[in-house]
């Protein structure tokens, strides 16, 4: 833990001065890269095909402008779940699947943290509930913690502490489960601060120092600081005032030294009401103005990041609408294209079903024609018959009359034979 040094000795307006000018730097140059990556993605999916890289495009641009831009995350990560839902029911490939499942599951997250954001609960639980129904059917243990324990939250802003603590517990077993020391001490801290919402001080206390051991064990300064600052608050609120004291300067202390203006605000106006209450009223002031100075360059900062936003919608538009006008002409070409297969395609059509009329016409004709020769055949060999029984029967009677008359020869002889008599 690190500690300002005693021989630093500077009034409380030029210590805001060095930690301001050093936040807006930090947020400066954190606001360059994250516009860089903003940029990158947004490039990414200019060109992306309608697969799963495109929904993790999509989440991962959403998930960018989360804290920026609420209503662009929502729309961006909507676009996700939507595409993700066509490529599940066309894949067949199970991989292909499983991604698609990621993605969608991403995209339900993280539209519920966008509603989560603007404060809109109901459409926020709506949402992590879809995605945690996907994790449950995924067998996917860390999705479920982490969906549970957003679960908690938004019924905790609801102020629906019984349901919040049901949903927070579930989500520490699952973490215990599967050693996740940040998903303990994360749900360990959510847990104390119900109890403490309720009134339930001492519950609150004890699992307020359980969620400090576990993030004292991992390192981690800003749930260290968070927690410290819980603490003192608590201790406030009990008129542990000694307690108190010890809590939130250490808390203070960590938060300057990371340059986190929120826990400065919140235990800066804490350490105030703690001085007033003790009847230092000059401590008071002093904790006050930091307080109201920490306020203040946050709301600055939300002013610059809702210029920002302006900016970025406005670029984000004009590029949407370039690349809806790129889409739309190769949609008109595209079109046109199918319009022209569609009228080769009827031509083509009607072409064949002239040829097959034609040909159905011919092959009737053949047949009616083979038809009547057959019929035709048939009345010749019947005819030929016919004469040939005639032709038979005058031979017939030929021999017949042959064999009964005498011969011209036999008759001459004869009446030679009278006229000599």
């Amino acid at each position: 833990m690190k500690n300002q040094k005693p021989e630093f000795r500077m009034t409380v307006n030029a210590v805001f001065c060095i930690l301001l000018t050093s936040v807006f730097c930090i947020l400066y140059s954190s606001s360059f890269a994250q516009q860089n990556k903003i940029d990158s993605l947004k490039k990414v999916l200019l060109t992306a095909k309608e697969d799963t890289n495109k929904v993790n495009a999509l989440n991962a641009l959403s998930f960018a402008l989360y804290g920026i831009n609420p209503d662009s995350t929502i729309l961006l990560a909507q676009q996700a779940v939507a595409l993700a839902h066509v490529i599940l029911s066309e894949a067949k490939n199970l991989s292909v699947k499983q991604a698609a499942q990621t993605g969608e599951v991403n995209g339900y997250n993280t539209v519920g943290a966008g509603y989560y954001v603007k404060g809109d609960y109901p459409k926020a639980l709506e949402n992590y509930f879809a995605a945690l129904k996907i994790d449950e059917a995924l067998n996917n243990k860390e999705g479920i913690a982490k969906r549970l324990g957003n679960i908690g939250l938004v019924y905790s802003n609801e102020g629906d502490y019984p349901r919040a603590l049901d949903y927070y517990f579930r989500a520490l077993k699952m973490a215990e489960e599967l050693g996740d020391k940040n998903g303990i001490a994360a749900d360990l801290g959510n847990i104390g601060s119900a109890y403490a919402d309720q009134g339930d001080y001492p519950k609150a206390l004890d699992y307020y120092f359980k969620a400090l051991k576990m993030a004292e064990e991992l390192g981690d300064k800003n749930k260290i600081a968070n927690t410290l600052g819980n603490i003192g608050d608590l201790y406030v609120t009990i008129k542990q005032y000694k307690e108190a004291e010890e809590y939130l300067k250490n808390s203070l202390a960590l938060y300057k030294e990371m340059g986190g203006l929120d826990g400065i605000r919140d235990f800066e106006k804490t350490y105030s009401e703690l001085d007033s209450a003790l009847g230092n009223y000059k401590g008071a002031l002093a904790h006050y103005k930091n307080y109201i100075a920490a306020r203040d360059s946050i709301a600055n900062d939300e002013n610059t990041k809702k210029q920002t936003r302006t900016e970025m919608n406005y670029e984000f538009e004009k590029k949407e609408a370039a690349a809806k006008a790129e889409q739309e002409k190769k949609e008109a070409v595209q079109n046109a294209e199918a319009r022209r297969q569609k009228i080769v395609l009827i031509l083509v059509s009607g072409f064949l079903i002239l040829v097959l009329v034609f040909a159905v016409f011919i092959f009737r004709a053949l047949r009616i024609t083979q038809k009547q020769k057959r019929v035709i055949e048939a009345q010749k060999k019947l005819v030929e018959e016919k004469q040939k029984e005639i032709l038979d029967s005058i031979h017939y009677a030929k021999r017949i009359q042959t064999a009964l008359l005498p011969t011209e020869k036999y008759i001459d002889k004869c009446f030679k034979r009278l006229m000599k008599n």
